[in-house]
């Protein structure tokens, strides 16, 4: 080589090179610094490792995502969770694509993630960039400031709201009474609980119901399948991480478009209502005797995508939470005719007349059985947060998982409720079984039982109308993945008056 024909760098090019060589010392230095300050903090704690869970690919986890990919698909994703916390301890990490990760069941250190760090905490990039197509505006993906004043934004239309209004939801359970035949035929009433929801969901947001049950043919279903194809999907791109963007989606974007056309007609409609109701403060047509969500919210704001985004998050909410927790509460009592008799004794109480919320708050059996329901079958399978800072985790580390975990900022903690709900040492040997006695010491909850109010109310008046069920399929309980958990079977049975 000859360097006599090498010419010098011109003092531009000098100029770019030095300040190149600056900049990869400052980056060396200062993570040199944050490398030694994490270091001492974790020796202050006395930090140590958790186990690790094998990833082959080290830079972004790909066989991680194709093994939670194929689980999902398999309705096995639950059921390989909890072997590998069997494995790997309570508290192992891993690795999803960009993100390092840390999963645990370990409660005290959910409680530091919820509860005592919860600043420290954020939804992330990760679940934003899966769920922002379907509700990029609602509270369930909002950090920071945008989440508090999203809570304080929905808040007073909640506190008003009338989710105990028996009376509106009695319309649409005889709905659902009628739908069940009685003549000893099968019947699934995942399907059936599904557009019941839907209907009283609709109804308390919009002052309409969709009248999915009397209807099925009607838009309402096209519209519960839209849903379900959305939920699918953004559970799809959470697994797939930043590789997300990459895989044809042509479906899932198809069903957001029609869930967020219907939303956004039921927005337009009542920010017209509203601007007319300011011209006309007297205007004759207002329906002032019923509380209706979304013209509460209408009250503090017009922007269309606000509004669209926190109906369809709290319509999702309202509608599979509601509807999985009753298929998986009757999928159990087909198969349990103890439980299906002892509720039936302590509704005797009742005297066959429809119950209060008074009578709710002291069913206290029912409020088990679906307290034993949530554990054993819980709707929602895990949930996670990122790091904003660095984190101590009280426990999980060390070969015996008890020293305290060093977390660093931009790490992913995912917790998995269906592991943690069947912990052999928190829930006794017979933490498999459906046991709704384990629960009858618990206080009761104001806040759970106004939450538990619709499912609790159904519940009674199904019991009260039909004397009998059985189960019509003889197939264990499987998982169904989506934003929540349903039985992959339904809950096929007969039911007699």
């Amino acid at each position: 080589m000859d360097f006599e024909s090498l010419r010098p760098l011109d003092g531009f090019s000098q100029l770019i090179l030095a300040g190149l060589i600056l900049g990869a010392a400052y980056y060396i230095i200062l993570n040199s610094k944050k490398y030694q300050a994490r270091k001492t903090l974790a020796l202050q704690h006395g930090c140590k490792p958790p186990s690790k869970y094998p990833v082959w690919d080290p830079f972004l986890g790909l066989d991680v995502v194709y093994d939670a990919l194929r689980a999902a698909k398999r309705n096995t994703f639950i059921e390989e969770k909890i072997s590998h916390y069997n494995d790997y301890g309570n508290t192992h990490s891993s690795r999803l694509t960009t993100y390092p990760v840390i999963s645990t069941i370990e409660p005290e250190n959910i409680k530091t993630v919820l509860s005592t760090h919860f600043k420290d905490f954020v939804i992330g990039s990760p679940r934003r960039r899966a769920f922002g197509p379907v509700i990029a505006n609602s509270v369930l993906v909002a950090d920071g400031v945008e989440w508090e004043h999203a809570r304080a934004f929905l808040k007073p239309s909640f506190s008003r709201s009338q989710v105990g209004d028996l009376a509106t939801l009695e319309i649409h359970v005889k709905h659902l009474i009628d739908a069940i035949p009685i003549d000893g035929s099968t019947v699934d009433l995942a399907e059936l609980f599904l557009r019941y929801t839907a209907d009283v969901t609709t109804d308390f947001m919009f002052g309409e119901s969709i009248l999915s049950q009397p209807h099925p043919e009607a838009f309402g279903r096209e519209l519960t399948d839209a849903c379900r194809i959305g939920q699918l999907g953004a559970e799809r791109r959470f697994r797939l991480g930043i590789l997300a963007n990459l895989v044809p989606q042509g479906e899932f974007y198809r069903a957001v478009g029609k869930v967020h056309s219907y939303m956004e007609g039921h927005v337009d409609k009542a920010i017209q209502q509203r601007r007319s109701q300011s011209e006309e403060k007297n205007n004759a047509n207002t329906d002032k005797s019923r509380y209706i969500f979304l013209n509460e919210l209408v009250k503090m704001t017009d922007d269309r995508m606000v509004l669209r985004d926190q109906l369809l998050g709290i319509f999702l909410a309202g509608r599979d939470t509601t509807s999985a927790l009753l298929t998986n509460l009757f999928f159990v009592l087909a198969r349990r005719p103890d439980v299906w008799k002892r509720l039936h004794q302590e509704l005797d109480s009742l005297n066959g007349r429809k119950p209060s919320l008074e009578d709710i708050k002291g069913l206290r059996y029912l409020s088990s059985c679906l307290n034993e329901t949530l554990r054993l079958y819980p709707i929602v399978q895990g949930t996670s947060r990122v790091a904003t800072k660095d984190v101590i985790l009280p426990t999980g580390g060390g070969n015996d998982g008890k020293s305290p975990v060093f977390v660093s900022a931009g790490t992913l903690v995912i917790f998995h409720f269906a592991a943690l709900h069947k912990r052999k040492d928190l829930w006794g040997e017979d933490a498999d079984e459906f046991r709704p006695e384990r629960w009858q010491e618990e206080k009761a909850s104001w806040v759970k039982q106004f939450a538990l109010t619709e499912a609790s109310y159904t519940a009674v008046r199904l019991l009260q109308e039909f004397t009998g069920i059985e189960s019509r399929d003889s197939q264990p309980w499987t998982e169904r993945l989506g934003a929540t958990v349903f039985s992959a079977n339904g809950a096929k049975v007969s039911m007699m008056k």
